[in-house]
């Protein structure tokens, strides 16, 4: 069976076939690869200013990638898991393309994205500044497993074929930090490309693939409209700092019956770490 080819009933899919290991967080046990079952995303990227990039970046060991333009690609991702093995949760992740900086410079990153296989891909993955959840298994094993700077919030959305709606809302509050309303224009429809992110984990640099089997239609043509409050909360200035607000993507995605699997991260440096974002104890809405 290809890549491709997906069974009716994705429990019954080979793709899930693997190997695993038990962990455990204090939410409970986690078994290694997670499996998604079945997931829709929305997802929204950005040129952006290198030194806006660089600034949010401080003491991980890691620096935006240089694209031919000069800048740096910054992702706003919307996931909804409609089906995992730590129960269905939804998720907004804000992302850069990074690299170690230890390490030496690839220099030529654009070609990793035409790549579906992470194992392809030269030093360049995403570094994941910000990735609120809606429930509790999720925070606890994102950061505690991995070191994602996950917290426990309300994440309203909706999903239209080719318009979309979504947001984050103040964990404390309940107010908004930001909402996303976009529409995405024709695209072509191609198979989808693994996953990679860089963490800070216990004095490590981890590098994590998520195995993608999908199809992921791309638009270089729509508009998002992106506002973001003016809360102290660390994900809004994160935001402002990056100035997504004030920019236009120049590429849209959307797929709505995507089947991944999240692997045990990899060390590929030492680093310090810096304290990871939020509460030990994760953000309770």
């Amino acid at each position: 069976m290809s890549r491709q080819q997906m069974p009716d009933d994705p429990h019954q899919d080979p793709y899930f076939d693997v190997p695993r290991t038990i962990h455990h967080t204090t939410e409970g046990r986690v078994d290694l690869p997670m499996l998604f079952f079945n997931t829709a995303l929305r997802q929204v990227s950005y040129w952006v200013p290198l030194e806006r990039a660089a600034a949010v970046l401080e003491d991980t060991g890691l620096v935006p990638c240089r694209f031919f333009n000069g800048k740096a690609l910054v992702t706003l991702i919307f996931f909804q898991y409609r089906d995992v093995t730590v129960g269905a949760y939804d998720e907004v992740v804000i992302n850069i393309m990074v690299r170690p900086k230890m390490l030496p410079d690839a220099r030529f990153y654009l070609p990793n994205l035409l790549k579906q296989n992470a194992d392809d891909w030269n030093v360049m993955a995403g570094y994941v500044l910000e990735m609120p959840v809606t429930i509790p298994e999720a925070r606890a094993a994102g950061r505690e497993l991995w070191g994602y700077p996950k917290f426990e919030t309300r994440i309203p959305f909706r999903l239209g074929e080719r318009d979309f709606e979504f947001g984050v809302d103040d964990p404390d509050s309940g107010e908004a930090l930001m909402r996303a309303r976009g529409e995405m224009g024709r695209g072509i429809t191609l198979p989808g490309s693994d996953y990679l992110t860089y963490t800070n984990f216990q004095g490590k640099i981890l590098r994590t693939v998520t195995r993608v089997k999908a199809k992921v239609t791309t638009s270089f043509r729509g508009r998002v409209d992106l506002q973001v409050s003016d809360s102290g909360h660390r994900l809004a200035s994160n935001l402002r700092t990056l100035g997504l607000a004030q920019l236009q993507p120049f590429l849209l995605q959307r797929c709505d019956h995507a089947r991944t699997r999240l692997e045990v991260g990899e060390e590929v440096a030492e680093w310090p770490t810096p304290p990871l974002a939020y509460a030990k104890e994760g953000v309770h809405p």
